[in-house]
């Protein structure tokens, strides 16, 4: 039998590209994957094209994975090199496409459907706002709970970075809905 990781995944399965393997680990990881997604304002096919380009990253470094730390940690930096990648893309494509071709910014997502609560709908878009790295973090922390030393884990930083990231991240956010409050 081979190699037990987190999730009872089968290293080795997915080492030889097991499918059936293979599928379980997108099926494990794909909420936090789209969660990273949607914080970073990806939304529709724009977060699915993004999702897919993490896992295909995934498939194709899965073979040098050595364990020396959970494998959602490492899906997690993974997640987080590609996703911004395709988030520049993207903003590069739509500031070339006329305006009838541009992807609905008010379509409603998956989150906002099942809570439709205003204000968690507020915060959630300013963080979308926020620079990369910080709208992780705070993705990371307050969406998936993640304690600060596994985010530092995640992002490659000292903890002390990370509280850093997130204190910044809350004085913006702090900010950007003041300003909301003030022309609503």
């Amino acid at each position: 039998m081979g190699e037990a990781v987190d999730e009872n995944l089968d290293l080795d399965a997915l080492r030889r590209g097991n499918p059936r393997e293979f599928a379980r680990l997108v099926e494990l990881h794909q909420p936090v994957v789209l969660g990273l997604c949607q914080s970073m304002g990806l939304r529709g096919a724009d977060s699915d094209d993004a999702a897919a380009e993490v896992f295909a990253a995934v498939f194709r470094s899965i073979a040098r994975f050595e364990g020396r730390s959970a494998l959602g940690t490492w899906i997690y930096r993974i997640a987080c090199r590609v996703i911004p990648k395709v988030r520049r893309r993207n903003r590069a494509e739509s500031s070339q496409q006329p305006d009838e071709m541009q992807v609905d910014a008010n379509q409603e997502t998956p989150f906002e459907r099942s809570s439709r609560n205003e204000v968690n709908a507020r915060i959630w878009s300013a963080v979308e706002s926020l620079d990369d790295r910080s709208a992780m973090v705070v993705e990371m922390f307050y969406r998936r709970g993640m304690s600060v030393e596994q985010i530092g884990q995640v992002i490659d930083c000292p903890s002390g970075t990370v509280k850093t990231l997130l204190f910044r991240a809350r004085v913006r956010l702090k900010e950007v809905l003041s300003r909301q409050e003030i022309a609503s």
